[in-house]
């Protein structure tokens, strides 16, 4: 008979009796059971007991320990944790671990978890002769720190699928992303997420994983029409546990063929409206969880504030377009409009004036002398006639350049600023840099206009003493420097006030650029003058340039 049957002497010789000590035992409320070294239960106190059932101390006593905590015929090789028992006999030390141990709770298998701790008795030689096994119920905290993992998986999810869905404005890809992360986290291969077609006036699939090709392509449903079409009409989720026999469920054949059984189907829903639908899919049947919808319900709200981004976003891009074209359009006529009227003042005003000028100077040499007034009046006017010409031929310059036509770029932008800088006492610092080349016509034009707004608030506003004007030609871009010494001002302040000359032509700079899609950046400082910067992308190289 074991030595626990005989009663225990404390220090003081006094002998404990075995049922003074069997009453200390059964106090205790964590489990208790000694065990020998056939892994048989020798002892077990009230918890135990309670444990199973109330069963009696008979029912326990001489049984595998490992067949009364894990109903096994053999040791138990937990995969996360060793065997205490096993570890004090081999080393002759305590040992403590977590056991996730199975019972029956009124005939349904009740999972627990168990922190055990093994402790040793031994004899005066110190030889091990028995095990006390002391087992504390640990479910409600392992059960609490499983859902926080779970929670924080959960979370860590939701981050990566926003992190995603922010990145980017690509819908394929963003679709794609989210839709692995789901499964991933679901545990499952096999789902698609579908959008609305405007064309075939259903929901049809837009990306998709686990599923063939065959039977993406045929399957499209219509408001209210199966699982996906009642999920999107109701805007509530549907769960399927067998498709097999669920009379809700459309194209079953389909279905059948891809061996597709569960499946949960919850609805993209963004601003109150219905997106599409997100389906996770199973090949055997399943009870999906109120986590699970939970789960798939906050994922499908980050998925469809993916699709209504990038469906504004294409809005957007579709406006911005329009109105580039509607900006090409319109600069195109002013230069067209510019052309003809250039064209006209030099057909008809330039003649004309051209012809009032030889005519007075015919009429002034036919004067008689003697009529010194008259003579002078008469030069005095050919000197004015003269004067308006060389101010339409400028016009006319400014208007369209035949230099811009003729010679390119390069000329054309070193004759307006010797003509409307050099000639007000500003000293231009004009250089090129790179193979000068000759560019696409309104591309050559675009340049020149944004010089020419540039030159013009410089001679009108900035009052300085000196400017510099540089073309830097690069492979596969153009850039524009136009600095000067002059009075800065508020950059942000004139662009905003439209009404203003210098902020109507700061932003017509910018929108010319940008029609070409490049860079317009401008700097200004009230005392330290102002500096523009122009990069623009060239595609094409005009022949013979």
């Amino acid at each position: 008979m074991p030595a626990i049957r005989k009663g225990i002497t404390t220090p003081g010789n006094k002998r404990l009796s075995a049922s003074y000590l069997q009453e200390i035992i059964n106090s205790l409320e964590d489990e208790m059971l000694v065990i020998d070294k056939d892994y048989r239960i020798v002892e077990a106190n009230t918890a135990v007991l309670k444990r199973h059932g109330s069963v009696k101390r008979k029912d326990v006593i001489g049984k595998y320990c490992y067949d009364v905590a894990h109903g096994l015929s053999e040791v138990c090789h937990p995969h996360d944790s060793g065997c205490p028992i096993r570890t004090v006999w081999e080393t002759g030390k305590p040992a403590r671990v977590t056991h996730a141990h199975v019972y029956d709770a009124h005939g349904e298998p009740r999972q627990r978890y168990l922190d055990i701790i093994a402790t040793p008795i031994k004899d005066a030689r110190g030889s091990v002769t028995l095990i006390v096994e002391l087992m504390r119920d640990v479910t409600e905290a392992k059960e609490s720190e499983l859902k926080m993992t779970e929670a924080h998986h959960n979370l860590l999810t939701f981050n990566a699928i926003s992190t995603t869905v922010s990145q980017s404005l690509d819908l394929d890809m963003v679709l794609s992303s989210a839709l692995t992360k789901t499964l991933e986290i679901m545990n499952r291969n096999t789902g698609g997420i579908l959008l609305w077609d405007e064309e075939k006036r259903a929901l049809c699939y837009r990306v998709h994983h686990g599923l063939s090709p065959g039977y993406v392509q045929s399957v499209c449903y219509l408001p209210g029409e199966g699982i996906a079409g009642r999920v999107a009409a109701s805007g509530k989720p549907i769960l399927v546990e067998d498709a097999s026999n669920d009379p809700r469920v459309a194209y079953a054949d389909l279905m059948d063929s891809e061996g597709l059984k569960a499946f949960a189907s919850v609805p993209l829903r963004a601003k109150g409206k219905i997106l599409g639908v997100l389906n996770i899919a199973s090949h055997s049947p399943r009870r999906f969880s109120r986590e699970d919808i939970q789960l798939l319900e906050g994922i499908a709200a980050q998925v469809a504030i993916a699709v209504e981004n990038a469906r504004l976003h294409r809005e957007v891009q579709h406006k911005d377009e329009i109105r580039g074209e509607l900006l090409r359009e319109i600069f195109s006529i002013q230069e067209e409009e510019r052309k003809r009227i250039a064209r006209e003042l030099h057909d008809e005003t330039a003649q004309s004036l051209a012809s009032l000028a030889a005519s007075l100077e015919a009429v002034t040499s036919m004067v008689p002398a003697g009529k010194t007034m008259l003579k002078t009046q008469l030069n005095r006017l050919q000197k004015l006639s003269i004067s308006a010409l060389d101010e339409i031929h400028k016009l006319i310059y400014e208007l369209r350049p035949s230099l811009l036509d003729d010679l390119g770029l390069v000329a054309a932008v070193r004759w307006l600023a010797d003509n409307n800088l050099g000639s007000t006492g500003v000293a231009v610092n004009f250089r090129t840099a790179g193979r000068a080349r000759r560019l696409p016509p309104k591309l050559e034009t675009t340049l020149f206009r944004v010089v020419q707004e540039a030159i013009n608030n410089i001679a009108r506003h900035a009052g300085a003493k000196n400017a510099e004007i540089a073309l830097t030609f690069r492979k596969g871009s153009i850039e524009v420097r136009i600095k000067d010494d002059g009075a800065g001002f508020d950059v942000e302040e004139a662009i905003s006030s439209r009404d203003r000359p210098r902020g109507l032509g700061l932003l017509g700079m910018r929108e010319r650029v940008e029609i070409f899609n490049g860079s317009f950046n401008i700097r200004s400082n009230l005392k330290g003058g102002t500096e523009i910067n122009v990069k623009i992308p060239v595609k094409i190289e005009v022949a013979g340039g």
